[in-house]
């Protein structure tokens, strides 16, 4: 069997965190198989104990087989979603936000998605309104720091809640050591833009709205969509860019 990302999440039995299956790691187990036939090896392991694990290594076999994708997308840890980018990347939906600022009053100005190699873009005014309809419920929203700024901005501002599992890269990232911002983390693994986006950051968003809403500057807000959409679908290559990474480790 080719190696599996998910089966080789060993934090899907119970009582095994992050700590834990990194121990689990060391002594060379990688599958749910290694790990079962581990418990069933090891004398301090009750008998109780392992039909447990014995039972929850056939759940997850089922739910394997039978290519379960809710299953393993409520069950997972959130920042462990990676592992099913291997096996269902069409349920993962990239998704970015402008604003004109990050206070009470802020509003969202353009928000792309980006998922199954298809970016769309929704821009006030125009189409945001719009952007709830074509977010399906199973599908796992991929941010940067979206759990601290995107998401909640987006359901104060329009009164919706996301229900959907949500990756946020910026925690996965700084799980590898890799800080400092969306671009700042696309050069460290690599990645670059092109050469009119380079040196933008966040704080011109604001601007290139403003610009456009005062003197209907359309040079600046086809700058800022292209902007909104060059970070979007940047968050695929900077999970891929993370995920090797993560191989490399195991």
């Amino acid at each position: 069997m080719l190696f599996s990302p998910l089966r080789s999440s060993l934090q899907l039995f119970f009582g095994i965190g992050e700590n834990r299956e990194k121990s689990l790691y060391t002594k060379g187990l990688r599958t749910w198989e290694d790990y079962l036939l581990y418990v069933k090896s090891d004398p301090s392991f009750t008998k109780e104990a392992v039909g447990l694990v014995e039972t929850r290594y056939l759940e997850l076999k089922r739910a394997y087989d039978s290519k379960d994708y809710d299953f393993f997308s409520k069950t997972l840890p959130s920042i462990e979603l990676w592992r099913l980018w291997s096996e269902y990347s069409n349920k993962f939906c990239f998704l970015d936000i402008e604003t004109t600022g990050i206070s009470a009053y802020s509003v969202a100005t353009v928000v792309s998605i980006f998922q199954n190699s298809e970016i769309r873009t929704y821009e006030r005014g125009k189409n945001l309104e719009f952007l709830f309809e074509e977010i399906h419920k199973d599908w796992i929203l991929v941010t940067y720091n979206g759990k601290r700024f995107d998401i909640p901005f987006l359901e104060r501002e329009f009164q919706v809640k996301f229900e959907n599992p949500h990756l946020d890269l910026m925690n996965l990232l700084h799980s590898l050591g890799i800080k400092g911002g969306l671009k700042k983390s696309e050069e460290l693994l690599g990645l670059t833009r092109p050469s009119h986006l380079v040196g933008m950051e966040g704080r011109d968003a604001p601007i290139l709205w403003q610009k456009y809403q005062r003197d209907n500057d359309l040079e600046a807000l086809e700058t800022l969509v292209s902007y909104n959409r060059e970070d979007t679908k940047n968050l695929e290559a900077v999970l891929e860019r993370a995920i090797d990474r993560i191989y490399q480790k195991l």
